[in-house]
Parts: structure tokens; sequence; C-alpha cells
């Protein structure tokens, strides 16, 4: 079977550090894959992210990205209090999902995020925070050997 040549086109929804540091250029070095737009707070932010990584399009609506038909996918890197309604709104709008760590303001907002990622076809996905990884290691064999026993949920403050 040959390789596809479908090119997957990314949105960007906030364009903080983070997001032009990793994301873009992460983005941006595997073939098949084009940013083709950038949302930020103000056109002259997201022309400046725009010019330094060759993106063709910027608006401050993020509902000019979500809506677009010439775009497959979304990266939301805006902060916390915006992913439940960007994650919603890309999901229903049929479109493959890429949200910034931390998913949600709370557990009611991660559930529903959760619901419809699990009742779409697409693929949605959540950046691992970088402010934990140094005890991830310790964590996760503790759930390995069964230290915490059965878990039902989990709710970390740091």
């Amino acid at each position: 079977m040959a390789p596809s040549t479908k090119v997957l086109r990314v949105g960007i929804i906030g364009a903080g550090a983070n997001t032009r540091s990793r994301h873009i250029p992460g983005f941006q070095a595997i073939d098949g894959v084009e940013v083709v737009a950038v949302c930020n707070r103000s056109t002259e932010s997201g022309q400046r992210v725009a010019d330094q990584f060759g993106i063709a399009r910027v608006t401050v609506k993020a509902a000019d990205i979500i809506e677009a038909n010439d775009i497959d996918a979304i990266c939301v890197g805006t902060w916390p209090y915006l992913h439940h309604d960007l994650t919603l709104a890309t999901l229903k709008a049929g479109k493959h999902l890429l949200t910034e760590a931390r998913m949600a303001m709370n557990l009611t907002e991660a559930r529903a995020m959760h619901r419809a990622a699990e009742a779409s076809d697409r693929v949605a996905m959540i950046v691992p925070s970088p402010f934990y990884l140094k005890y991830e290691p310790t964590l996760l064999a503790l759930l390995r050997d069964g230290f915490f026993g059965d878990l039902l949920d989990i709710h970390v403050r740091g």
C-alpha cells in the first residue's frame, strides 16, 4: 500500500511561548503536515507568529479556525480556561485536536471533554505537562506495583 499523499492541515489557536517553541516547529518538522493558520489575541501578535513560521493566515477569532473547511486539525495552546469550549467546538466541527495541558478547569469540564472525544471519530489528545515529568517515573512505578489499590478517580494538586 502506497503512503498517503494527503496533507494534514493544522490550525493553531493560541500561540504562546510553548506553542511557538514546541508545537509549531514540531508540526512543521513532520512530512505531510502543514500549519495553515494561527489565531492569537491580537492581529499583531498573530502576525508576528505567522511571519516567524511562514504561516499564511492570521485571525483573532477561534471560530475562523474551527469552522475553516481547509483545516483538518487544531492545536489549542490557550490558557486552560478556554480549553473546554474550544475542545467541544473543535470536535463538533469534525476536526482532530491537540490540547495543551492542563486539560480543563475542573472535573466537570474534563468529563464533558472526554465524552465529546469518545463520541467523536477524531483523534483528541492532551499534551503531557512538562511540570510533572520529574515525578512521572516514581508515580508510574507506584501505580504498577499496586501501591494505590484500585483507582476510581485521581485528583492532583501541586
